[in-house]
């Protein structure tokens, strides 16, 4: 195998690595962005039940 021949097939390897190493990042990417979605709807979660808690809270001190 000479020098070009040897060159090409690296050149190959690489193009193929870039390509997996894309197809990785889109799927991480969907992924952090639907853990994202979910810890934001957590969240608003947690801060409407803290509400309701203050919000019962007063009554029972208002009696």
């Amino acid at each position: 195998m000479d020098t070009l021949e040897k060159l090409e097939r690296e050149v190959e390897f690489w193009k193929r690595y870039n390509s997996q190493l894309s197809e990785m990042l889109n799927g991480l990417q969907k992924e952090k962005a639907k853990a994202v979605r979910v810890l934001q709807q957590k969240q608003a979660e947690l801060a409407r039940l803290k509400q309701v808690r203050m919000a019962k809270a007063r009554k029972v001190m208002a009696v």
